[in-house]
């Protein structure tokens, strides 16, 4: 079942098909394994992971999230404290110490494009710092079922799911609306 959303887009409601009969812990192992798949060769072992649980319990003040997505993404839903991509590298330029003594976590929407953007940092000789790849970001981030807000900064539960192939990734249980 869909409906349509404030975005333009649509939303997938609670009709079980038979890919959706299946359990939230059968999904999450099916993302992690998409984006093991996907990270195989390219950054997988190149920079480190972390879960959204670890940054849960990091000290809010020891880390800077930054959302790689797309802007459109992001007005649906993100989480809460992230930047963009574009406000970290604007304020990386205009003064290099602005994230020193600061994890670096990159996020997206399963860690495969963030993983890229870290691997990539990890590489840039202006860049010095400890920094870390969210595995399974926004979906696991979902899956622990932790808050989400709207561009407006208001707490949503609706999250894009990017495509169809993606959003059969997210969890099913947790009382989100995926988006597309």
């Amino acid at each position: 079942r869909r409906e349509s959303n404030a975005y333009g887009g649509s939303v997938m409601g609670n009709a079980r098909s038979k890919e959706e009969a299946r359990g939230d812990a059968e999904r999450r192992e099916d993302m992690l394994a998409a984006f093991t798949d996907m990270a195989q060769g390219k950054f997988l072992d190149k920079v480190a992971h972390v879960t959204s649980k670890d940054i849960k319990n990091l000290p809010v003040d020891k880390y800077v999230l930054v959302d790689v997505r797309e802007d459109a993404l992001r007005k649906v839903s993100h989480i809460p404290g992230s930047i963009t991509q574009g406000d970290f590298e604007r304020k990386r330029k205009e003064d290099k110490g602005a994230f020193a003594g600061k994890t670096v976590i990159t996020s997206c929407t399963i860690g495969y494009m963030s993983g890229l953007f870290a691997a990539k940092l990890s590489k840039d000789p202006t860049f010095s710092g400890d920094l870390k790849n969210h595995k399974g970001s926004i979906m696991d981030w979902c899956y622990e079922g932790f808050d989400l807000v709207d561009d407006k900064g208001e707490t949503t539960k609706n999250v894009h799911g990017v495509a169809t192939k993606w959003a059969k990734l997210f969890p099913q249980d947790k009382g989100y609306n995926i988006v597309l």
